[in-house]
């Protein structure tokens, strides 16, 4: 049977589905937009779907929904998320689901790119997001927000968010399953808003040119950053670079040797960190605070990021160096998070992301 045909026994299904589907009472009162009826085991969520801030994400799940993309796990016009549960459930964070009920594949099979919109955020519960595994990596992983998760902003695209349902959600456990999910569009514009594999990715191309001249422009402005902060950098064949402020004296230490050092740190686009006395990862630089906090470090055996630990390995006792750590050598995918500390906002460092060090070996 060609996909074609495969398409129009499960469009024929869908119709006597959605015909014994119960909708919630007021569908036909929402607002013009475009929503999804999330039919689960404990109830309906409804979510609004942000099609005019982020068309391809809203396409790709829609796509997906109505059996309109092809994909890997389904025969084209099977309804993707139809039968899949929800696999994380973190109170105060996310629930997430998503994860195709096929026994050929969990993913839809393609990656598309992050379409963050500056006014669309995680700074509260119910925000819908996708899940990926880095930049640019997701695909069919979808999350709803538990509580203010704003450390997730520019990392994730947010596409839209809890119109009615909120309480289910609170009630989700994982594998609570997903019966079906259904569009609802109301209004000219949602009425025309119908994704297929062509369009979809017209969408994906269009949005990955922007990324790449995002991404050239933020290179540039990094590398002006470093050439106007410390023209007299050397650089090391494993690509980071360092400026040498305090020689030290002695020899470096020997692989397995036990020494104590401290850092701040800061990236181009303004984040402030500093060693802490766990592991000497990194947290929130204390403004009142001109140093990291000391701590030990076993060299060799130790770790904070690849081109940091290689400095390390190269100061003698007393040194002091600016260590200027590329992405690639820093913390590429997917970014830096330290266990989340009570009380406090989500400290993280973004995938991707520039690092320039003022470290100090104690003597």
């Amino acid at each position: 049977m060609s996909r074609r045909c495969e398409f129009l026994t499960w469009a024929l299904m869908a119709g006597v589905m959605a015909s014994s589907v119960s909708r919630p009472a007021a569908a036909q009162a929402y607002p013009n937009g475009l929503y999804a009826e999330v039919a689960t085991s404990k109830g309906v969520i409804v979510l609004s779907l942000d099609l005019r801030r982020t068309p391809m994400t809203v396409a790709n799940f829609v796509g997906l929904a109505e059996g309109t993309i092809e994909n890997d796990a389904f025969p084209f016009g099977r309804p993707f998320f139809d039968g899949t549960r929800f696999h994380r459930v973190e109170r105060g964070h996310v629930v997430g689901w998503g994860q195709a009920d096929s026994a050929v594949s969990g993913s839809a099979g393609y990656r598309i790119p992050n379409e963050i919109h500056p006014d669309l955020g995680h700074g509260r519960a119910g925000m819908l997001g996708m899940a990926n595994g880095g930049p640019h990596t997701a695909n069919n992983s979808i999350y709803i927000t538990l509580g203010d998760r704003s450390y997730l902003d520019g990392d994730y695209t947010v596409f839209g968010e809890v119109y009615r349902g909120m309480d289910v959600v609170g009630r989700i456990e994982v594998d609570d399953g997903v019966d079906s999910v259904r569009i609802v569009r109301m209004g000219p514009e949602a009425e025309d808003f119908r994704p297929d594999d062509a369009s979809f990715h017209e969408m994906v191309e269009g949005v990955r040119e922007r990324v790449r001249i995002a991404e050239e422009e933020k290179a540039r402005f990094e590398a002006e950053y470093v050439r106007t902060g410390w023209p007299a950098a050397k650089s090391e064949n494993e690509g980071w670079r360092y400026v040498v402020l305090e020689e030290g004296r002695g020899d470096a230490p020997s692989p397995g040797e036990r020494i104590s050092l401290r850092y701040t740190g800061h990236t181009p686009q303004g984040l402030n960190f500093a060693s802490t006395p766990e592991g000497c990862g990194s947290w929130w630089r204390d403004p009142s605070s001109q140093a990291g906090q000391p701590c030990d470090y076993v060299v060799g055996e130790s770790a904070v990021n690849r081109g940091l630990d290689a400095a390390i390995a190269r100061m003698r006792p007393g040194a002091r160096w600016i260590v200027i750590v590329p992405a690639e050598l820093g913390y590429p995918l997917p970014g830096y998070y330290p266990p989340e500390r009570p009380g406090e906002p989500r400290f993280h460092i973004s995938p991707n992301t520039l690092l320039i060090y003022d470290v100090e070996i104690i003597p």
